[in-house]
């Protein structure tokens, strides 16, 4: 509510300043009456509404599509959780270390769990995921699991066939190493 009546104030003061640029530098006092001052204000308020909707609709079309670009797997980027936590770790400053602690939350692993496969102590995995979320902003793994879910889902309702993905059947070995696994496909 708030954001509309800040919105409807901008226009009306552009119509206003329009209004009153047009009266004092193009209109004669002879001119200038109630109902040519209202009926300008009214028209300079819709063409600026009207601007103002147009220029909204535009940037909310190019930031939905640049949403879909940086969602949207390329040739060699499953959808899967991994490609989630790949796009978003640089833009948080994620270390190797951290981002793959981050796709074993992700995946639903408890912290032991974490550590086992990683072959690295409770502790540090307990500091990574600590690192995790203040660099993400997230609070906790589960906000963090729902986050991958949801930007999975928005991939997955992408324009970009997932199923030729599938169909290829690109592997996600080399995105997520572990310890102890064989390097052997």
């Amino acid at each position: 509510m708030q954001h509309w009546v800040l919105v409807g104030t901008v226009v009306a003061g552009v119509a206003a300043l329009k209004t009153v640029l047009l009266v004092t530098l193009v209109l004669t006092p002879a001119q200038v009456d109630m109902a040519t001052v209202s009926g300008l204000f009214a028209l300079f308020f819709a063409l600026t509404a009207g601007v103002g909707y147009l220029c909204y609709g535009m940037f909310k079309t190019y930031a939905d599509n640049q949403r879909k670009k940086r969602l949207s797997p390329g040739e060699s980027m499953p959808v899967a959780k991994e490609t989630v936590i790949a796009r978003h770790a640089p833009k948080w400053g994620l270390s190797q270390s951290e981002a793959d602690v981050a796709i074993f939350v992700a995946k639903g692993f408890s912290n032991n769990e974490i550590a086992e496969m990683r072959g690295s102590a409770l502790a540090t995995v307990k500091s990574q995921l600590g690192s995790i979320y203040q660099k993400s902003g997230l609070e906790n793994r589960y906000q963090l699991i729902a986050f991958v879910t949801d930007e999975i889902v928005d991939m997955a309702q992408d324009e970009t066939p997932v199923q030729r993905i599938v169909e290829k059947g690109i592997p996600t070995r080399n995105v997520l190493p572990l310890a102890g696994r064989s390097r052997a496909s």
